[in-house]
């Protein structure tokens, strides 16, 4: 029973399995029918698309492709497969196939991308993509390519882009967020923004903000789907910020975008506001205008004004005969202008029209004629004024200028009229004034040609405000020309007036010409006399600051002597300290300067000629300025003597040479020139108050570039400089000013700017011979060794300064800080000083009223008196006499030991 059922068994399995395989083999077969019938549906549609297919290897080898494609290459399958790109096309494409083949290789992406050849009938378009195909591993295998022909659409889109770039008037591609996506060239054109400016900013921001809510309903009306208004007209801003007429046509938005063409129609808009006006100012003109036919001599039609002049309407007056409107007395004068201005174009008349009820009245006709572009004449146009008052005012007007033209030319001032800017009338004084021997050389020219050009804007102006408002204008002092060219200063004054039915001016002219020269010198003196002053002023606070700088830099000087005496010249400290010496010494000169400004350094005067210290000093004055520029020398015959320091006049000829060099920089000629001049009574002012007498003059004149006037007048200032920073301290021409003032003399320059540049020096001329410089004897000094010195100085640094280089040298030194001071020290009789040594300007008992009272009680004693005053300033002001011993700060040790020496053993 068992071995039954385990045999049952067995069979209903075996048969369970050959269901099973039968169920299987079923679905094989089904499945390769489906799967025979999608590889004949694939091999159809790749024997039938037009498409190109082909497959490659890893190797980019082929190993299938398509009819399309054979029948492209014009080969056969055979030919094409196992063959690579290098065998089937040129190069340079075989070698982009390569690189497109490589990079999907490497990516494992597909490629796509268009390209273009060009064939036998033009150019052709592909779109090709290539992708990679994967085997059961997921490795690359081999490589799909398939090519596109697409050269219809491409040919469409560039057919599209150039007649939308072509397009005249402006097309756009817009979006529905309300920014452009498109635009042609005609929107930069118009508008003058790039298409990056158009594209990037919403359209609204470009919209008059008048116009802003009828373009949002516009644009609205298109996001509904519907047509929108028919011809749709905005204002669109442009790049320079004006704006224009826009005249839109559109379609309705659809999938977002909206498609539309402006137009500009700026200039259609502009020319129906310009016609409208005209319209407006042909019917509310206050002149009568009427148009009229040419070859009816009929009126076509006129403006209110023309009929109401007429007492008709203008139906009444539209078709009626030009000559009814008229006197029949005027009829042969109307037609002859008719006809002159069909003619000529334009002509003007008076005659005599009428109305219905039988009036007339005078009036002024003014016709053009209007040709087409055929030269026919199209019609005539003429403007009607009543001239009635007119000429009631004519004739009242030639009653009136004949009174007026009778007071008018006997008046004693120039009087004229001017109208429309020219002379119309004027009297027998005023004929004069310009220099005309009769009427007709000035009658109908311009006013402003007779006026100087520094004037003519300002007279222009006044005409204009005489003429056009009216109104008068404020007494004037101008300059007028003669016929001749000849200047004459006048005062002018003019009111309002009409004369032959025009608006003008009476004016009214003074001749003031000799006032104004007596003013110009008198301002001229006023102003030289201005600046001698200026100059004086800074001359005494530079002379006050150089006193004090004196006392600062003597301890400075010769402490930095003294010191450098103390370190050998090898050592770094005696470099340092030789430094701040040469530093003091170079500000000493500087103070020097200053005095020589301030005209209170000391002078050693005698009697020299000038033309002697030019020739003395000429090789030195050639070998210091450069070779390219030709010192010339023009000397006077005779000698000129003055009374003068030839090293102070070596000093103004190096000072102005060397700025004259400065004016040269590409070399040019420096003149030197002395003569001689009478400066006659009366004639002291036009020299800065020189006496009357005979003077000595000194022109020196360069070539170079000239001073302009701002320059010159302060060219003569300390610190004053037109060089640039550090070429130059602004003191050589003020030390040349002080010198001269010192001399008695004076110097003026003459300049302008581009020109040359030329400055004359008056000294005072003496009869008196030229001295002759006597060698100086001198004596071999002792040394001072225990003398006994008295030190009085007020500023504790020159005291300090003097009581220590003295003491160095051995001298016996008692110091005091005044006058009071001093007399103390000396009242005990404990000390008893050989020499006194004092300031001569202290606070209380100033040098010299110390020197009376010490010699009182010690009669033999000597003395020397310092300052950092001049000695000329201090003997001006009776602090010293001549001949006395005197030592000018700042002053150097060995200066200082050589003085109290030489006094110790000469005496003061």
């Amino acid at each position: 029973m068992s071995e039954k059922l385990v045999g049952d068994a067995s069979e209903q399995g075996e048969l369970n399995l050959r269901q099973e395989l039968e169920t299987a083999r079923r679905r094989i077969e089904a499945l390769e029918m489906e799967l025979s019938g999608q590889q004949s549906f694939t091999e159809t549609l790749l024997e039938t698309t037009p498409d190109f297919f082909a497959l490659k290897d890893r190797d980019f080898v082929y190993r299938r492709v398509n009819p399309a494609l054979c029948r492209f290459l014009g080969k056969s399958a055979g030919e094409i497969i196992g063959k690579r790109d290098a065998e089937l096309f040129p190069p340079a494409d075989a070698a982009l196939h390569v690189a497109l083949d490589a990079e999907v290789l490497r990516s494992r992406q597909s490629l796509e991308d268009d390209w273009n050849i060009d064939d036998s009938e033009g150019k052709v378009w592909f779109r090709v993509k290539k992708a990679p195909v994967f085997d059961s591993s997921g490795q690359v295998s081999g490589i799909l390519c398939m090519v596109r022909d697409v050269s219809r659409g491409k040919r469409a889109e560039i057919e599209f882009e150039r007649l939308f770039n072509l397009m005249p008037d402006m097309a756009c591609i817009a979006s529905s967020s309300g920014y452009f996506t498109k635009v042609n060239p005609a929107w930069r054109k118009t508008l003058g923004y790039s298409e990056n400016e158009l594209l990037v900013a919403p359209f609204i921001d470009l919209i008059h903000p008048e116009d802003l809510e009828a373009t949002k309903a516009e644009v609205a009306l298109k996001h509904s789907g519907q047509e929108g208004t028919l011809n749709f007209v905005n204002r669109y801003r442009a790049k320079d910020g004006s704006y224009h007429w826009f005249e839109w046509n559109s379609t309705p938005i659809e999938e977002g975008i909206l498609y539309a063409i402006a137009r500009d129609i700026t200039a259609r808009i502009e020319q129906e506001i310009q016609t409208r006006r005209w319209a407006d100012a042909f019917r509310l003109c206050a002149h009568g205008i009427a148009i009229g036919d040419p070859y009816t001599n009929q009126v076509l039609t006129c403006n209110e004004a023309f009929a109401r002049l007429c007492g008709r309407s203008v139906k009444e007056i539209e078709g009626i005969r030009i000559l009814s409107l008229y006197l029949p007395e005027d009829y042969e004068k109307v037609m002859s202008n008719i006809a002159m201005v069909d003619r000529c174009g334009f002509v003007s008349y008076h005659a005599r029209m009428q109305r219905p009820d039988g009036s007339s009245f005078p009036v002024q006709m003014d016709v053009v004629s209007v040709r087409g572009e055929d030269g026919q004449l199209i019609y005539r146009v003429a403007t009607v004024q009543d001239i009635t008052e007119r000429l009631e005012s004519q004739r009242a007007l030639r009653e009136s200028e004949e009174r007026f033209r009778s007071v008018v030319e006997s008046a004693p001032d120039a009087i004229f009229i001017q109208t429309g800017g020219c002379f119309a009338y004027l009297n027998r004084s005023a004929i004069s004034l310009f220099g005309a021997s009769k009427t007709e050389e000035i009658l109908g020219r311009r006013i402003v040609d007779l006026i100087h050009p520094d004037y003519r804007d300002l007279v222009a102006g006044r005409i204009r405000q005489l003429n056009i408002s009216q109104q008068a204008v404020p007494i004037l002092e101008e300059r007028i020309l003669r016929l001749d060219g000849s200047e004459v200063y006048v005062e002018v004054s003019a009111v309002p007036f009409t004369f032959a039915g025009q608006q003008g001016a009476l004016v009214f002219l003074r001749d003031i010409d000799r006032r104004k020269k007596a003013e110009e010198e008198r301002a001229g003196l006023e102003h030289q006399l201005f600046q001698s002053q200026k100059i004086e002023s800074i001359g005494r606070l530079a002379g006050g600051i150089a006193h004090d700088l004196n006392n600062l830099l003597t301890p400075v000087l010769g402490y930095s002597e003294m010191l450098s005496h103390a370190f050998p010249e090898t050592d770094r400290l005696h470099k340092r300290i030789d430094v701040i010496h040469h530093a003091a010494l170079r500000a000493r000169d500087l103070v020097r300067q200053l005095l020589a400004f301030s005209s209170r350094q000391s002078l050693e005067f005698r009697m020299i000629d000038l033309n002697g210290v030019l020739r003395d000093f000429e090789q030195l004055l050639r070998r210091t300025i450069r070779a390219n520029i030709d010192i010339r020398y023009h000397l006077h015959e005779a000698a000129l003597v003055i009374q003068g320091d030839a090293s102070q006049l070596e000093q103004i000829i190096m000072n102005l040479a060397v700025n004259a060099e400065d004016a040269m920089p590409s070399g040019g000629e420096l003149l030197m020139n002395t003569s001689t001049l009478v400066i006659e009574k009366g004639q002291e002012r036009y020299f800065e108050g020189l006496p009357a007498g005979n003077y000595a003059v000194l022109t020196v004149t360069d070539t170079g570039t000239g001073i302009d006037r701002e320059a010159r007048a302060h060219i003569f200032e300390p610190f004053f400089t037109t060089k640039p920073k550090g070429q130059g301290t602004g003191l050589g021409l003020s030390t040349v000013y002080g010198i001269v003032r010192q001399h008695g003399g004076i110097i003026q320059v003459s300049s302008e700017l581009g020109a040359s540049a030329s400055f004359r020096i008056c000294f005072p001329l003496s009869e008196s011979e030229p001295e002759e410089v006597q060698p100086v004897e001198t004596r071999p000094l002792q040394v001072g060794k225990g003398a006994k010195v008295l030190v009085v100085e007020d500023d504790e640094m020159v005291r300090k300064f003097v009581v220590q280089a003295l003491a160095e040298e051995g001298f016996d030194i008692r110091e005091a800080e005044g006058g009071e001071a001093a007399l103390a020290l000396l009242e005990n009789g404990a000390f008893m000083p050989e020499l006194l040594l004092t300031d001569l300007v202290m606070r209380g008992i100033n040098g010299r009223m110390l020197y009376e009272k010490v010699k009182s009680i010690m009669p033999g004693i000597k003395v020397i008196y310092m300052s950092g005053y001049t000695r000329d300033i201090i003997s001006r002001h009776g602090v010293l006499d001549e001949g006395l011993t005197f030592l000018q700060k700042p002053f150097a040790v060995p200066v200082l030991l050589d003085k109290v020496r030489e006094v110790l053993q000469n005496g003061g």
